[in-house]
């Protein structure tokens, strides 16, 4: 985690010194594995500096996963093609904006071949790189976001048929606390994008998702506020507008929110990691887009990131959460009530900060790839979890 002091310092020791000092009481904390869920030991692989968030596509069109690592200070983005066993090619480098934070895959201009998005937040842009369709990107093409660009997800706000993009921007040093924001940017279906539509979101959004919470057909937003201790939830108009935000109570410090039916009434529900309060809160969906408290359940010291899938192989939705401090990925095995049993921890590299769950080696059990930004690589995990 102290890697991201170099090239983030202002602003951001608020959220690290209170963590650093916590994390004296994880010295010595060591991987262990469940009877329910178990892993292979990490396999790190090297990316570019400071990396902080990956994402998991088919870029060459062979049928493998691959991965795509965005790359802080390096502006740029690393490409690692997958070769079927869970292993990975040496990484391919590509041109991105100023600080890329966040990525994620869509397919911008139609042509069924992976596009790459990135949140650069040192220039306030997204960068979109279209595919070859060979594993390669062409150059980066950006586009005005909002202040403190962090997270960015891929969604069809106005029903075109066309994939567009919605931007957290959490601010600028020193006033990350100061209300932020969401852009909302309506694809062109070129790989072009129009210009930003803002809509207020809480203070410091740290993570967006999109999904519809309310069952009529048109997507919505959530935005995890860092500093609000809540999440916003933004229903949207079906033209690429949204309604004013509504707030629903998380615990303390929301930085990375998910969406996922865990009580299996086919309604969407949250699990929204809480840095500050080393916990994952689960909000359950009403189905009209209010969502209902159903309580915490314990990470790790520092959770950044919480990804979704079903890593034992029952049937029911599990949870993985990247401990920034702990140097390990929580994983919490659902009950199917929106309930979750305790964390089994599974160890990583130096300063993890994002993690993606996909089957890389074709066995049908989800692995997982960790970002770690203090290692300056990526950690995949390996399931071998027993099947009955």
């Amino acid at each position: 985690m102290q890697g991201r002091v170099p090239w983030l310092v202002v602003g951001m020791l608020s959220l690290l010194l209170p963590r650093l000092a916590g994390a004296q009481n994880s010295a010595g904390s060591i991987s262990v594995q469940g009877q329910d869920v178990s892993f292979e030991p990490a396999v790190n692989y090297p990316v570019g500096t400071y990396p902080q968030s990956v994402a998991v596509g088919d870029f060459d069109g062979d049928g493998i996963q691959d991965l795509a690592v965005a790359n802080g200070p390096s502006n740029n983005v690393s490409v690692l093609l997958g070769n079927g066993d869970g292993t990975f090619e040496a990484a391919q480098d590509f041109e991105a904006g100023s600080l890329p934070v966040y990525i994620v895959v869509g397919d911008f201009n139609g042509d069924d071949v992976p596009d790459l998005a990135m949140a650069n937040f040192g220039s306030n842009t997204v960068s979109v790189l279209l595919g070859n369709g060979d594993g390669t990107f062409q150059a980066p093409g950006d586009f005005a976001a909002g202040s403190g660009s962090w997270s960015v997800a891929v969604g069809d706000f106005n029903g075109d048929g066309v994939q567009d993009l919605a931007v957290a921007n959490q601010g600028t040093p020193p006033k990350y606390e100061d209300q932020g924001d969401v852009s909302v940017l309506l694809g062109n279906g070129d790989g072009s994008f129009q210009p930003a539509l803002d809509f207020d979101a809480g203070f410091s959004p740290h993570s967006v998702r999109v999904d519809d919470f309310n069952g009529d057909g048109v997507q919505d937003l959530v935005v995890a506020n860092l500093y609000s201790a809540n999440v916003s939830v933004l229903l949207g108009n079906g033209d690429g507008s949204f309604q004013p935000a509504r707030d629903f109570a998380a615990d303390n410090g929301p930085i990375s929110v998910a969406v996922a039916d865990f009580n299996g009434d086919e309604v969407p529900d949250l699990a929204v990691a809480n840095y500050f309060s080393d916990n994952v809160s689960v909000l359950l969906g009403n189905g009209d887009g209010t969502f209902q408290a159903l309580g915490n359940f314990a990470a790790g010291i520092g959770p950044y990131s919480v990804a979704v899938g079903d890593f034992n192989g029952d049937g029911v939705l599990d949870l993985a959460v990247v401990n920034s401090l702990p140097n390990n990925v929580s994983v919490l095995l659902g009950s199917g009530d929106g309930t979750f049993q305790a964390a089994v921890d599974f160890a990583v590299d130096t300063g993890p900060v994002s993690l993606a769950a996909s089957d890389f080696n074709s066995d049908g059990l989800l692995d997982l790839a960790v970002v770690n930004e203090g290692s300056n690589n990526v950690s995949v995990l390996i399931n071998n979890t027993p099947q009955q």
